[in-house]
């Protein structure tokens, strides 16, 4: 995939985020933030190494590899959040702020 078509689809992945509620719809904002941050990390990737993943198994280490380690950091707390915090439970809307906050992290890397 191109860089445009995944700047495409983080950003509509963005659209749909910002129309749901952290507490009732935490799930999928966390889901969304995540899938949003790997088409987001790939586009940096494309401009900065002319290379990318197009999945998100191995991205951090792919990131380190790099010489990317502070994305690696951002999207290994992301993919922790998701782990933790998605399949735990915790419906209170904290986890979705927690991954709107990271993926605005990882979008300042890319702008």
């Amino acid at each position: 995939m191109l860089s445009e078509a995944h700047r495409g689809k983080a950003e509509r992945l963005e659209k749909t985020i910002a129309k749901l509620s952290d507490a009732a719809d935490y799930e999928t904002i966390v889901e969304a933030c995540h899938t949003a941050a790997v088409h987001h990390i790939a586009v940096l990737c494309e401009i900065r190494r002319r290379k990318h993943l197009d999945t998100h198994k191995g991205l951090a280490r792919f990131l380190d590899e790099n010489g990317l380690t502070n994305l690696a950091v951002l999207f290994r707390d992301l993919e922790g959040l998701r782990t933790v915090k998605y399949y735990g439970g915790h419906g209170d809307g904290k986890s979705a702020k927690e991954a709107k906050r990271i993926l605005a992290e990882i979008k300042q890397h890319v702008s």
